[in-house]
């Protein structure tokens, strides 16, 4: 009964906590993704339901279907036409169509915010199923008060449903290799198919499971099962893993009913998945053949020679894994200038030049630095006290298996984000954190088995601490959690320098409350600060707009600072950009996260612009 009390205050106080510092943000942001989904994809979405015209619900690349789907939960209650709002995002509002966009936005966002907080018990029984009923409660805390998973859960984005569906998919298959239960195989391949339907890096996984049944056989499986068995039973679970995940993604894409090779093209045929399917499909192959012809002749070999140093192999990974954070901290703290991480980050769409092993290292480099200085510095500590205990460990039971899995994850989902020259900036990478939760959750729970920590921290205490200090995170990078940084980064480090529009609202709202605000022309970074501001806005650099009009004032970011310097050459002689990021004679400022060096200016235009002679 205790127990149970103590998880009910967890989930009631993760609720609250999300209320108090969330549902004013349902409507007070403006973001700057959120428009190719709010009056494009999400309506387009349940219109082709309503009509039944099933090709046109493949509405984008990506393909979105389930954020398209919850968010549009918030359809009905829209009062103004969203074609109409669409048009205004650039043009002069009164103040009333300025509300009616924010309250559209505020029910789109709303059925997201929701779904997350309601979808949250089925991360407890899972992990509960796994781990245990303690290492479940503080895991459910470490996701619950997460600033950055808080923040994606109050956008309409594909990754609000991403790392929701993936870690579940992926839990699952844990939970189903730990007690051999159907229902947890099946629950893995639903969820997959709702992941690759979500967002086309969730094909990532197809590999990954696959891999994870081969390791279960070396780090555990051996012990019970023969070798050829084993891969025998494995390749009939994973393909039941295959088939349902295919047939979900089918059954929830209406656009491949019409057309089959929809569906082939948002799962495996992916050009994301290109680089890596002819190897993957070769492996299989190859360990096909040597099962049904050779009976595992070469495997036996092959999986002996690793299941006799499995241990030295798993402590090479965690080693690797930790000297890489090492190279990261050392980046940070030590003044190692290998890298310009921030750099590598800014442009995310490509790993940089140099060698092979220059790019792969320092695009690697750059995503665990997002991810490690965009969780809580406990978060971060109880992670790494996780890894170690490989080394403390003399067998390899299920959370030392679950330790090594998470992180050969987060190795694939880098490596592979190299290969298609992607660097993963904070919401690139959001399937990542909740299994990063998980790992620190095994941390705590495992410190807490020792004696003298137990008689001076009650596991209850414990819970109470964990939650105060994560709450303190929140208070301090209200309301943008989403470019949440860890409070031990050096303020000239920044974790997300590609933010989704935070501070961009604010900007406008001092903007519109300036005298005849609505006959003013302002040029703005970010399109997110024209969606929210009543008068007349521009984006773009061309010259004509710079030479035909007004301008009142400037709003640059820190976040667009790379883009704008890139973009802005044909207008240099119109507009000092470079200065526009550099003064400090700003008529108004937000510091986001309470860094300065991470900011949104208001600046006046006379003090940008260039007087021509």
């Amino acid at each position: 009964m205790k127990a149970k009390i103590i998880t009910i205050a967890i989930f009631l106080t993760i609720a609250v906590s999300s209320f108090y510092f969330g549902y004013s943000r349902l409507t007070n942001f403006s973001g700057v993704d959120e428009p190719y989904w709010s009056y494009g994809r999400v309506p387009n979405f349940w219109n082709a339901i309503k009509t039944m015209q099933w090709k046109k619900t493949n509405i984008c690349d990506k393909p979105g279907i389930t954020i398209a789907a919850v968010s549009g939960a918030g359809l009905p209650f829209i009062s103004g036409n969203l074609k109409n709002l669409k048009a205004l995002r650039y043009e002069a509002k009164t103040p009333q169509q300025a509300q009616q966009i924010r309250d559209a936005y505020f029910h789109l966002r709303l059925p997201v915010f929701l779904f997350t907080l309601l979808i949250l018990p089925l991360f407890y029984f899972l992990i509960k199923e796994l781990l245990g009923s303690q290492t479940a409660k503080f895991a459910t805390i470490f996701i619950g008060f997460s600033p950055v998973l808080l923040g994606i859960s109050l956008i309409i984005n594909s990754d609000a449903m991403l790392w929701i569906l993936t870690a579940l998919s992926t839990l699952s298959l844990f939970v189903f290799l730990k007690n051999n239960e159907r229902k947890y195989l099946l629950s893995c391949g639903f969820f997959l198919g709702l992941s690759v339907i979500t967002k086309y890096v969730a094909n990532v996984l197809f590999v990954y499971f696959f891999l994870v049944f081969i390791l279960e056989y070396i780090l555990l499986a051996h012990k019970k099962i023969e070798i050829e068995k084993y891969l025998k039973l494995a390749f009939k679970n994973y393909l039941v893993l295959f088939v349902t995940a295919m047939l979900t993604a089918f059954v929830f894409f209406p656009a491949t009913w019409v057309k089959l090779g929809t569906l082939f093209h948002a799962t495996i045929g992916n050009p994301v998945f290109s680089s890596t399917w002819p190897l993957f499909a070769g492996i299989i192959g190859i360990l096909g053949v040597d099962i049904f012809v050779f009976k595992a002749k070469f495997s036996n070999i092959v999986f002996g020679f690793f299941v006799k140093y499995r241990s030295l192999w798993a402590k090479i990974t965690v080693t690797a894994f930790l000297l890489l954070t090492t190279f990261v901290f050392l980046h940070v703290y030590g003044g190692l200038k290998i890298y310009d991480l921030q750099a590598i980050i800014s442009s995310p769409k490509g790993i940089g030049s140099g060698n092979f092993v220059y790019k792969y290292s320092g695009a690697l480099s750059a995503d665990l630095y997002s991810l490690i200085f965009s969780v809580s510095p406990l978060v971060l500590l109880l992670l790494l006290f996780s890894i170690f205990g490989i080394f403390r460990k003399k067998q390899l039971e299920r959370d030392s298996i679950t330790i090594l899995y998470i992180i050969i994850f987060i190795f694939i989902f880098y490596l592979g984000s190299a290969v298609n020259s992607v660097v993963n900036t904070v919401r690139y990478q959001i399937m990542v954190y909740p299994l990063a939760f998980v790992l620190a959750a095994i941390g705590i729970s495992d410190l807490l088995k020792n004696d003298k920590v137990k008689k001076f921290m009650p596991v209850s205490v414990a819970y109470i601490i964990s939650i105060l200090l994560l709450l303190t995170s929140l208070f301090l990078v209200k309301p943008n959690f989403l470019a949440y940084a860890s409070e031990i980064l050096p303020n000239n480090f920044i974790v997300n320098l590609k933010g989704m529009g935070e501070g961009s609202y604010e900007a406008a709202t001092y903007l519109n409350s300036l005298p005849n605000a609505h006959d003013m022309t302002i040029w703005s970074d970010k399109g997110a600060v024209c969606e929210a501001f009543v008068g007349n806005c521009f984006i773009d650099f061309k010259k004509a707009s710079f030479e035909q009009n007004r301008f009142d004032y400037f709003v640059v970011s820190t976040d667009r600072k790379s883009r704008t310097l890139k973009l802005s050459g044909a207008v240099r002689k119109s507009a000092d950009f470079p200065k526009a990021y550099s003064t400090q004679n700003h008529a108004y400022e937000i510091l986001i996260d309470n860094n300065p060096n991470n900011f949104v200016k208001v600046i006046k235009a006379e003090d940008i612009l260039i007087k021509q002679q």
